[in-house]
Order: structure tokens, then C-alpha cells, then sequence
């Protein structure tokens, strides 16, 4: 572990000299806070799997930017213990344009959302955190308080995990109400070809937060029903 962690420190420190020769990648990796719900569970088997799901679930991110473009991915690695409702497969960003393209699975099926790219405004604060020997700054974003991103400015990075953009560094954690992801590699890419997401079907924002509106209602329905017929 300690090798790990000065490698890493290591790549971090020499990563401003030669990341102006192409562009960059980072690897996050997920953990899941245990919610209060899973030690409510009286079942002691139906509590002891759920947290063993939680402990060994490890999704695996890259993001990658290089020329005005920016792809973050879900990789196939990825251990999905706990799947998610809506899973974020890829986001791609053009800032050369301002387009951005969401690949996102839901029921099952996968959708694509072109839209423009969002200003994100961040609450920087002074409180900070050591991370990989690195002074780390807490922020959190305005509109959205359950987000908060711990960044060094050390490494100017604007680009952050989940399409997040607009802090004055490199996101070495970010906070979010389903997982915290963790920065555990950064490597220099010299010919990275960031390509948008094609496969899925084409939505609006709007339709989307409607389709997944009406299948939740559906679910809540059917579960009132069920306890009404009881």
C-alpha cells in the first residue's frame, strides 16, 4: 500500500511537466458509505449480505481529457455489487462547442442525451485535507450542496468526475449522495481519440426525467396496491 501510494505521489508531482506534451487520464474508484437504513435491517443475513455488497462493490471510472474534449467512462472492470437506478455509462464534453453527450442505462436499456454543456459554480472553501501529500481544498457546488469535490491546485485540471467541471484543479475526491470516488491513477496519454457515445436511443433531458418519473410512479402504485390488497 505504501508503495502504491508514493508511486502515485510520485505521478502527481511530475504530471504538470509532461502532461503539455498530450493529454490526461485519471482512474477513480468508488466506495459506498454504509446508510443507517442497512443497520436498521433486523434480518442478521439479509443486513450481513447487504453490507458484504456494499464492501465489495468497486466501480471503476476514467476520465480523460485532451484537446478541448473531455470523456469520462464507466469501465467494464467494474465490480457492480450494488447497481445503480441510473447508471452513468459515459459523458462526453466538447468545450471547443459546448456539446455534451450523456450515455445513460436505466430499466435495462441504454439512452443518449445531447445537450449543452452546463457553467458549474463552486463554493470553494478553505478547509483542507492531506491527500497523497498533496494540500487538498474542500468545495462543493452551489446549486447542489449533497456534491462536494476535494481538489489540489497544484495540478490545473479544470475537469472533474460525473461531466463536474470548473474547479481550479485536478479532483482527487468528490462526494455524492450514492459513492464517493477516489483518485487512484493518473497517467499522460499522447494521442488520446475522444470519441461520443452512439449506442442507445436518443431522448431529450426532459424525456428522460418523465420516463424515469412514470416508472417510479408505476412501482409506488403496484407497492399501494399490493399493501392495500393485504
Amino acid at each position: 500500500m505504501l508503495r502504491y501510494t508514493i508511486a502515485l505521489f510520485l505521478l502527481i508531482l511530475s504530471l504538470p511537466a509532461f502532461s503539455q506534451l498530450g493529454g490526461i487520464k485519471c482512474t477513480y474508484v468508488t466506495t459506498m458509505d454504509v446508510k443507517k437504513g442497512f443497520m436498521e435491517i433486523e434480518d442478521d443475513m439479509v443486513r450481513q449480505i447487504m453490507l458484504e455488497r456494499l464492501r465489495d462493490d468497486k466501480k471503476l471510472y476514467s476520465l480523460t481529457f485532451a484537446d478541448g474534449k473531455y470523456l469520462f467512462c464507466k469501465e467494464p472492470e467494474s465490480i457492480d455489487k450494488m447497481p445503480l437506478e441510473i447508471d452513468v455509462k459515459s459523458i462526453y464534453i466538447n468545450f471547443n462547442d459546448s456539446a455534451e453527450i450523456k450515455q445513460l442505462g436505466y430499466g435495462g436499456k441504454l439512452y443518449i442525451i445531447c445537450s449543452r454543456t452546463n457553467t458549474y459554480q463552486w463554493e470553494l472553501t478553505s478547509e483542507t485535507e492531506i491527500l497523497f501529500d498533496k494540500i487538498c481544498y474542500k468545495a462543493t457546488l452551489k446549486n447542489d450542496p449533497t456534491i462536494t469535490a476535494w481538489f489540489t491546485p497544484d495540478i490545473p485540471m479544470g475537469c472533474a468526475p460525473l461531466g463536474y467541471h470548473g474547479l481550479p484543479g485536478l479532483v482527487v475526491r468528490m462526494k455524492t449522495p450514492i459513492y464517493t470516488l477516489n483518485l487512484s491513477n493518473i497517467t499522460n496519454v499522447d494521442k488520446a481519440v475522444l470519441e461520443a457515445p452512439k449506442d442507445g436511443k436518443c431522448v431529450t433531458e426532459a424525456e428522460f426525467e418523465k420516463l424515469v418519473y412514470g416508472y417510479t410512479k408505476k412501482l409506488l402504485d403496484n407497492a399501494g396496491s399490493v399493501k392495500e390488497y393485504k
